[in-house]
């Protein structure tokens, strides 16, 4: 067991191993989010404001766990700079910039959920509506945000699969 610790501890301290890990955590809870913001304007009653708050709770932790992810990307940044050429600096940039607005995005849905507990039909409904259409936008921004990391790796060499983060090949 205190090997699987160590070798967490050790994952946690390489910014590419704890970007990758973090990074898969917004993506699919943005995705599993659509279904139980759909739902916000059909909630009414005690039991939908305890809804609301874990729904906007458990959103705007994912957002957390998102700035978390780019901080350990713009952190492994430069070891990721060392194997792109000129197209793969500029798809990290974009991949940068584009990744900054996930956080921001799951914390407006947070506040539209937040705002949809106002007990007015018109402001409830409306809230919820904009927090289902918010959240279809963060998936799709999300998904634009995760091809470009895989094309990172996958197209322009980022990382290696399999290769620890930072070791560049001499060949």
């Amino acid at each position: 067991m205190t090997e699987l610790f160590e070798n967490i501890r050790l994952s946690l301290a390489d910014p590419q191993t704890r970007h990758a890990m973090l990074v898969h955590f917004p993506i699919a809870f943005s995705v599993l989010a659509i279904p139980f913001t759909l739902v916000l304007p059909f909630l009414y009653r005690r039991r939908a404001l305890a809804y609301r708050l874990l729904l906007a709770t458990a959103i705007f932790a994912t957002g957390v766990i998102a700035w978390q992810s780019g901080e350990a990307g713009e952190a492994a940044e430069s070891l990721a700079r060392v194997n792109l050429n000129e197209a793969g600096v500029a798809l990290l940039e974009d991949h940068h910039d584009d990744g900054e607005r996930i956080p921001l995005l799951l914390t407006a849905i947070a506040a539209m959920i937040l705002v949809s507990a106002i007990p007015r039909p018109l402001i409830r409904s409306g809230a919820g509506i904009l927090a289902f259409a918010l959240t279809l936008a963060t998936v799709v921004w999300t998904m634009h945000v995760a091809n470009q990391g895989g094309k990172l790796v996958y197209w322009f060499g980022a990382v290696d699969p399999g290769q620890p983060a930072g070791i560049v090949d001499s060949d």
